[in-house]
């Protein structure tokens, strides 16, 4: 569009003005510390008033040479919201129909609603700050604030929920336990008991309270998982640098934290390693067996899981991708002597185990099935994600370090519910 080709030729020119202005402001730098060399030779009293008035002279310089970069900088954020605006306006990769067909009016509404509803202001400034820091950072010799200033620039909640939904896509154990998000560092006890309610009269009587020995009560902390995701300056230059940040700094940031977090689900090794735990690490004894790749031999198993009086969740059978195709898809494979198949064949678009729901993870070794129901492992996220960042890092190449920070705590509450199947010869 040619509004777009307007406003990223004036963005491009008054990030030259701006570029010349800080090139100023470090020389403003040599001149006060020539300034300070001066003073400490300075001998008489007009040696002395002259420092003094090169001083008042260079202050008067760099407060206008500020004014103005601070000016430059906002109309360079005003323009950025107006690039946001009109891109959200246009159609997206795969929106147009086929066949030349005029694109979906619903689809369009739903489009721009979804990019005027998630790119608030707040998400929008939040943005320009981290880019207006990034290119202020850069321009001193340096990549973000660091420890020296104590700066951090923290998540917007809109954009800590898109991450939440992000850390989804990526994994696979994730969606299927229970979470819980509590704020707060301090060690977090929870009643996950499930047993039923009490029936009491329709009035005049009171809830009997339980002896708190009675309770099942797990304690949970918050133990430190993060990443740092290296981006690419050019990502903070070109037309629509808040779409395609925010769309490299979540993904990537979620990608991560949900690999770990799927992992610790999995095998995590407990608070000795400053992790959560994993399932199979708590299966009882009795909840494990090894048998024959047979389904005679593996059904009976399923048996052995245990949710007490609840039997409301979905048992969801976990494996190695490998596991799957190379032992359990292969066993519905049988054919008669004519060579007709007497078994339907596995469906590979939608894995299953005799019906049960199919879930991969590479973190379970290979020939190992873990059967259960897994909103009896409760997951708790103590902090919400953020960023912060080190002076330096890749600044070289050319890139910003973004450390993305998350603090989370989990256990199976009712590790019977859960059973360990490892395949044999």
């Amino acid at each position: 569009m040619l509004r777009q080709l307007v406003l990223n030729k004036k963005k491009e020119q008054k990030r030259g003005e701006l570029d010349k202005l800080r090139e100023k402001d470090k020389e403003f730098k040599t001149r006060a510390s020539d300034l300070e060399k001066a003073l400490e030779e300075a001998e008489s009293p007009e040696d002395i008033d002259l420092v003094d008035q090169a001083g008042k002279e260079l202050e008067t310089e760099k407060a206008t040479n500020d004014e103005e970069m601070g000016r430059l900088e906002r109309e360079i954020e005003e323009i950025d919201r107006e690039l946001l605006d009109i891109a959200a306006k246009e159609p997206k990769e795969g929106e147009k129909e086929e066949m030349g067909q005029e694109r979906s009016k619903a689809k369009e509404y739903t489009t721009r609603a979804a990019h005027k509803e998630y790119f608030t202001r707040e998400v929008v400034d939040f943005y320009n700050d981290l880019k207006v820091n990034l290119r202020a950072r850069r321009a001193n010799g340096n990549v973000l604030p660091g420890t020296d200033t104590g700066a951090e620039l923290i998540i917007p909640d809109i954009v800590v929920n898109r991450i939440r939904e992000r850390i989804g896509d990526y994994t696979t154990l994730y969606p299927l336990v229970d979470k819980v998000y509590a704020k707060g560092r301090v060690k977090l006890i929870l009643d996950v008991d499930t047993k039923e309610a009490t029936w009491i009269e329709q009035r005049g009587a009171s809830l009997a309270e339980d002896d708190d020995t009675e309770l099942t009560a797990v304690e949970f902390d918050g133990f430190m998982v993060g990443r740092i995701v290296y981006i690419d300056n050019s990502l903070l230059e070109d037309s629509q640098p808040i779409i395609n940040l925010d769309d490299y700094l979540t993904k990537r940031i979620a990608r991560s934290i949900a690999m770990a977090v799927d992992k610790a689900i999995a095998v995590g090794e407990g608070a000795s390693a400053k992790q959560p735990e994993g399932i199979l690490t708590k299966i009882p004894t009795g909840n494990k067996a090894t048998v024959a790749a047979d389904y005679k031999e593996i059904i009976p198993l399923l048996g052995k899981i245990d949710t007490g009086n609840d039997a409301t969740g979905e048992i969801v059978a976990v494996m190695h991708r490998k596991t799957y195709y190379g032992k359990i898809a292969t066993l519905t494979l049988h054919t008669d002597a004519a060579g007709k198949d007497v078994v339907s064949l596995p469906n590979l678009a939608q894995p299953n185990f005799l019906g049960l729901r199919v879930v991969f993870s590479n973190y379970i070794a290979e020939n190992k099935l873990i059967f259960g129901v897994f909103d009896k492992y409760t997951l708790v996220e103590r902090e919400s994600p953020r960023v912060d960042a080190s002076e330096h890092v890749k600044f070289r190449e050319y890139q910003t370090a973004i450390r993305g920070l998350g603090r989370y705590d989990g256990k199976p509450v009712m590790p019977e519910a859960f059973v360990e199947v490892t395949l044999g010869e």
